[in-house]
């Protein structure tokens, strides 16, 4: 099951031939139809079996929008508004799957919205008899029910809401807990409102999160159904439909429910690969993000998948897609940070079979590489072992007996590319890293007295660095203050991005920190030690709109440039404000901040959004990384109501958003030795 939601044991041997917690590859001859019941089915084909996705915006459906149930994030420019009227929700899903009884001539249609703190449900009742309801509102009379299952080291842990709307004048409609030991008991915090319509009526409702305790941690990788319960006129309830099968009892059954990152990886990478019907051959849930809330980690063939509620602000997944094969995977905190690292065991063949293992750390929203050391070289009968001790913050590595190989045969290349393997023969006994804020270091070695072997070469290069990042220490205080009493800030404000990183000049790091809109940088070596640069991020409006500074080596010179995310809010001629999200990269030149390289990656107007997918990718040659851009999805727009055309890539001074129909599949951007500029 998903092993990582346990809390991780403080002593963890990760040895070739032992397994203890984190996931390991399915067999390759599991069938993909046998996942229905199993909490690492493929997402894109619980939805598929579904009707697959439905987009557009206050589409019900009879009007013959209608696909799979799923959870829409909630557009901070256009909140819900709980009056019954569902003008601005997005397309509803029909419940066509009739559970018990025999489905009446009316109809109920479903949505989910959510957002940091509460869910949001409303349906659409379509029917010629009375609504049933008395001041009990039992099992027995009219009501809509959603069932919600999120994994758990169990599988899935699930409830039902039960959804009571109310009569106009006679009673208000209530939410109570419809299973589990709450059963029957009203949902504090929750509330539905009514409306009548000429075929029967619709309702809203909202719910907080924290009423939900199964929500608590997680919510990705979510299973869920809408419900009906309908007594057709009569005092117990006849039929029960729902928009799939399965219940809080059978939470294996329910259709998967995709949140808005979900979605996004649907669409733009499985669906795009023919990958929709794969089962994750890895499937872990962690807190990378340090929030309490936590992501989920799936392997689809080749590519690792990050997505989560919180993760990229809920609307983006990150992939990578990884050389040699993925053997294992571990998420536990061994930094000491208050979230989870990522182990990876991976295995490349290079004439032999060489397993390494992998720490990746997160200090923003994309992996840096702490730690990389050679475990295992394996050629048919010979094997070399060697075990990783993890305890607190320190990685002991030793070796294990050799087997059919000795001083004198073994004849395999070094692996200068990250720690090579120990060798019996060699002259050292054990090694012990500790992590130092940035990485983990060499802190200590045993020695061994080596036994003579033949001569070895290095083994080539697998993939590029990623960069290491600290949080900001008392590195040139003096500098911020005289920063603070040059530009009026107040002596006790803090920055709301504090880091050090080394940006050039020499191997010693540079403090970043971000003020309002001015990104600040000084450091011991940089002017001399008594000066500071800065750059105002005139792009933004106000320095709330910057929402992420992250760094790392992204030119491959091994130093790192400044990544920033956020939003500006544009006026469009006649048609009011438009949010759009944009990413800059700053590198440091001559002491200066400068721009290196522009992208707009999502578009939003009310309830209506374009997402882009924008990654940062390994180059071919392994030594740097380009940017790949590529065409999102759209919710509450259309190729023919959204109001501005494809812009060409390579033209402006920002990139362009890639629509989903402008007709540009696809835009790559590589580093020409000043500027990322788009590869033909």
């Amino acid at each position: 099951m998903i092993q990582a939601l346990m809390r991780a044991r403080t002593l963890v041997v990760l040895a070739l031939i032992t397994a203890c917690g984190g996931a390991t590859p399915k067999g390759a001859d599991a069938p993909a139809q046998a996942a229905v019941t199993d909490p690492h089915a493929s997402i894109g084909d619980l939805a598929a079996r579904e009707g697959g996705l439905i987009g557009g915006a206050n589409a019900s459906a009879a009007d013959g929008a209608s696909g799979s149930f799923k959870a829409d994030q909630v557009e901070a420019a256009s909140p819900v508004k709980l009056d019954g009227a569902l003008r601005e929700w997005p397309a509803r899903a029909a419940a066509r799957t009739v559970i018990t009884g025999a489905a009446s001539s009316g109809g109920f249609a479903a949505a989910l919205q959510y957002d940091d703190t509460r869910l949001y449900f409303a349906g659409e009742v379509t029917s010629s008899a009375a609504l049933q309801r008395t001041a009990r509102f039992t099992d027995e009379e009219d009501h809509a029910g959603l069932v919600l299952a999120f994994p758990s080291a169990a599988g899935f842990a699930a409830v039902e809401i039960a959804f009571f709307a109310g009569k106009p004048g006679e009673t208000e409609g209530r939410v109570r807990y419809a299973s589990g030991p709450q059963r029957g008991r009203d949902v504090p915090g929750a509330k539905i409102v009514e409306a009548p319509s000429d075929k029967g009526y619709a309702f809203e409702a909202q719910v907080p999160w924290a009423a939900i305790p199964e929500a608590r941690t997680t919510r990705v990788g979510m299973r869920g159904a809408a419900r009906y319960y309908d007594a057709q006129g009569s005092s117990k309830v006849k039929s029960v439909v729902a928009t799939s099968a399965g219940d809080a009892q059978h939470p294996g059954e329910l259709a998967a429910l995709p949140n808005e990152a979900e979605q996004s990886l649907i669409e733009n990478l499985l669906a795009q690969r023919g990958m929709l019907a794969t089962t994750p051959s890895i499937d872990v849930y962690a807190d990378i993000n340090g929030d309490g809330m936590k992501e989920r980690i799936s392997v689809y063939d080749h590519t690792l998948t990050i997505t989560g509620s919180s993760y990229r602000h809920g609307r983006e997944f990150f992939y990578r897609d990884l050389s040699g094969d993925l053997i294992r995977l571990d998420a536990r905190d061994i930094t000491g940070r208050s979230r989870d690292d990522l182990l990876l065991r991976r295995r490349f063949s290079m004439g032999a079979d060489r397993e390494i293992l992998e720490v990746w750390s997160f200090f923003g929203d994309e992996p840096t590489t702490t730690f990389s050391h050679e475990l295992a070289v394996t050629g048919g009968e010979k094997k070399l072992v060697n075990t990783a001790r993890i305890t607190g913050r320190e990685i002991e590595i030793r070796y294990e007996p050799a087997k059919n190989w000795d001083a004198a045969s073994y004849a395999e290349p070094t692996n200068a590319d990250v720690e090579p393997v120990l060798l019996p023969w060699g002259a050292i006994e054990s090694q012990v890293y500790r992590f130092d804020g940035r990485r983990f270091v060499k802190a200590r070695e045993v020695a061994q007295k080596p036994s003579p072997g033949p001569a070895t070469a290095p083994a080539p290069l697998q993939e590029p660095k990623t960069p290491v990042v600290r949080a900001s220490s008392e590195l040139s205080k003096a500098l911020l203050d005289r920063y603070r009493a040059d530009h009026g800030v107040a002596s006790d404000a803090k920055p709301k991005v504090d880091l050090e990183v080394d940006l050039g000049g020499d191997a010693r790091a540079e403090r970043v920190a971000l003020f309002g809109r001015d990104l600040v940088v000084f450091g011991p070596g940089f002017k001399g030690g008594n000066a500071y640069s800065f750059v105002t991020l005139a792009q933004f409006s106000d320095g709330a709109d910057v929402l992420e500074v992250t760094a790392r080596d992204l030119t491959g010179d091994g130093a790192a440039e400044l990544v920033v995310r956020g939003v500006r809010h544009v006026p469009a001629a006649g048609r009011g404000v438009v949010e759009m999200d944009v990413l800059f990269v700053y590198q440091l030149r001559s002491d200066a901040l400068s721009r290196v390289f522009s992208i707009e990656t999502g578009r939003a107007q009310g309830p209506r959004r374009v997402q882009g997918l924008v990654q940062f990718v390994p180059s071919a040659d392994g030594k740097r990384f380009e940017v790949d851009a590529r065409p999102g999805r759209a919710t509450g727009w259309t190729d023919k109501s959204y109001p501005w055309a494809q812009d060409k890539p390579g033209e402006g001074t920002i990139e362009p958003l890639l629509l989903p129909w402008g007709g540009v599949a696809r835009a790559r951007y590589a580093f020409s030795g000043s500027a990322f500029t788009l590869v033909p």
